[in-house]
C-alpha cells in the first residue's frame, strides 16, 4: 500500500486464476487466520517468503507447497549475474571472429603509425607475401619493406589523449599496490597484518590476492545509455565507410538523434581508444569486443534471440573465462529440471551447483535447500504462481487507476467485483 513500508496479500484460486481476496497485511498471524476458513486446501503456491510458509504450515500442516519457478529463475540469474560482473570484464576481448566487423574496418581504416609498422611486421613474420601485405594493409611495396627493416627502438610512440593516460596511471598504480600486497603475503603476514601495514580494507586485499584479479575496473568502457546509444552500430559501419561526420550527423537526425556533431567526434575517437586499452594483441584488426550487456541477456533469452553476439563469439568468451560457459549451463540446466517433472535431477543439480564454491550462488543454494519441497513440488505439480503474478499487477493497475481517494477497502471490492463480473 505505501513503497517499501505496508505490504498486502492477495489469494487466487489456482484452479481457475480467480481472484479469492485481499488481506490487508503479510503478518503470519493474519494471514492464519484467513487460510484457516478453508479447511479444504492442499496445494499452496507461493513465493520463497518465510512468513507464508510458516503461516502455510500452521493453517494446513498437510498442505503440499508449490515454490514459485519465476522467483526461483530470477533469484538464480540475479546471483549468476553479480558472478559475472565480478569475473568478466566490461569489455572482452577476443580473436575477431567476423572479417566485416564494422569496428574491425573503423580501426584500421586510418590506424596510427605505429599500429601499422606492428601490423605489418606481424603479418611478415607470419609469412606473408608483400602483395599480400599490401592487399591488407593498403600501404605501399616500399613502405611495407622500410616497416619490416625497422628496429623495436625505431617505432613511434603513440600519443594518448588525457584520459587514456590517466587510465594508463591508474591501471600502474593498482598493478602497484597489488605487487605490495602480494610481497607481504610471501613474507607470511597475515591479512590483517597486511590491513594494518598499507592501510587498505580486507576486502581489498582479497581482491589483490585473488588469481581472477585484474587492475581494469569491471566497468572499464562499458557503453552508458545516452542520446547517441540507439544509433551506435549505425554511426560506427558509416564511418568505417569513410563517411563524414557532418554526413552520418545529418543522416541519424533524420531518424531522431538530437545530441550534437561533436558528440559523434568524441564517440568514435572514444571507441577507438578503448580498443586500443584492451587489446592485448597489437596486431590491429585481429581481434574484436564483446560486451558483457550482451552475455548475461544470454541468462534470459537463447542465443538466437540475442542478436547483438554470435555463436562463434561465444565460444571464444568460453574459451577465454570457462566460467562462463560453466554458469551459463547451470542456469539453463535449472529452468530444464523446472519444466522437466523429475524432481530428483534437481539435488544433481544443487551438488553440481554447491561445488563451483562461488558465494553469489551460497545464499540461493541455502535458500532452496531450507525450502527443498516446495522446490521439489514446483518441477512436479501443473500449479504455479504465474497466476498470482498476473493478477498483482492488474491490481497495481486498478490502484494506480484510483491514485488519491482509495482506501484498502474500495480497492478490495473493486478488485473482487471486476472478478465476479469476469467469472458470472
Amino acid at each position: 500500500m505505501k513503497k517499501r513500508r505496508s505490504y498486502g496479500t492477495i489469494m487466487v484460486d489456482l484452479a481457475d486464476g480467480r481472484v479469492i481476496d485481499l488481506i490487508e497485511s503479510r503478518e503470519k498471524e493474519d494471514v492464519v487466520t484467513w487460510l484457516s476458513l478453508f479447511p479444504n486446501i492442499k496445494y499452496v503456491s507461493r513465493d520463497g517468503s518465510l512468513t507464508y510458509a510458516a503461516a502455510i504450515r500452521e493453517a494446513h500442516p498437510e498442505a503440499h507447497h508449490i515454490s514459485d519457478r519465476f522467483h526461483l529463475v530470477k533469484n538464480l540469474t540475479d546471483a549468476i549475474t553479480l558472478c559475472m560482473y565480478r569475473v568478466l570484464p566490461g569489455r572482452i576481448v577476443i580473436p575477431l571472429t567476423n572479417e566485416q566487423n564494422a569496428m574491425n574496418e573503423l580501426l584500421t581504416s586510418n590506424p596510427s603509425r605505429r599500429t601499422k609498422i606492428l601490423w605489418v611486421k606481424s603479418l611478415a613474420s607470419q609469412g606473408r607475401t608483400i602483395q599480400d601485405i599490401r592487399l591488407q594493409t593498403k600501404c605501399s611495396p616500399q613502405t611495407i619493406r622500410k616497416y619490416i627493416r625497422m628496429q623495436e627502438e625505431d617505432i613511434p610512440k603513440d600519443s594518448d589523449d588525457q584520459r587514456g593516460r590517466e587510465h594508463k596511471e591508474a591501471i600502474q598504480n593498482i598493478t602497484d599496490k597489488a605487487k605490495e600486497v602480494k610481497s607481504l603475503q610471501e613474507k607470511g603476514y597475515s591479512i590483517r597484518k597486511i590491513a594494518d601495514e598499507t592501510g587498505y580494507t580486507k576486502k581489498t586485499i582479497k581482491n589483490y590476492l585473488s588469481p581472477d584479479f585484474n587492475p581494469i575496473h569491471g566497468q572499464y568502457g562499458v557503453q552508458r545509455p545516452g542520446k547517441l546509444s540507439p544509433f551506435r552500430n549505425e554511426v560506427i559501419a558509416l564511418r568505417s565507410k569513410g563517411t563524414t561526420y557532418k554526413e552520418i550527423y545529418t543522416s541519424i537526425c533524420k531518424k531522431g538523434y538530437t545530441g550534437s556533431e561533436a558528440a559523434i567526434r568524441q564517440f568514435i575517437a572514444k571507441e577507438k581508444r578503448l580498443q586500443g586499452d584492451l587489446e592485448d594483441d597489437v596486431t590491429a584488426g585481429s581481434t574484436e569486443i564483446v560486451e558483457r550487456k550482451w552475455l548475461v541477456k544470454l541468462l534470459y533469452k537463447p542465443l538466437n534471440n540475442v542478436k547483438a553476439i554470435s555463436q562463434e563469439q561465444v565460444k571464444n568468451v568460453v574459451e577465454k573465462y570457462p566460467l562462463f560457459g560453466t554458469l551459463l549451463r547451470l542456469v539453463w540446466r535449472f529452468k530444464e529440471i523446472l519444466q522437466s517433472g523429475e524432481k530428483e535431477l534437481l539435488h544433481t543439480w544443487i551438488s553440481e551447483a554447491a561445488a563451483l564454491e562461488l558465494n553469489e550462488l551460497t545464499s540461493f543454494l541455502n535458500g532452496i535447500k531450507k525450502d527443498i519441497d516446495a522446490v521439489e513440488n514446483a518441477c512436479t505439480p501443473p500449479y504455479n504462481n504465474g497466476l498470482t503474478e498476473g493478477s498483482v499487477n492488474k491490481l497495481k493497475t486498478i490502484k494506480r487507476i484510483m491514485y488519491g481517494r482509495n482506501s484498502f477497502e474500495l480497492l478490495r471490492n473493486k478488485l473482487l467485483l471486476l472478478e465476479s463480473r469476469k467469472f458470472n
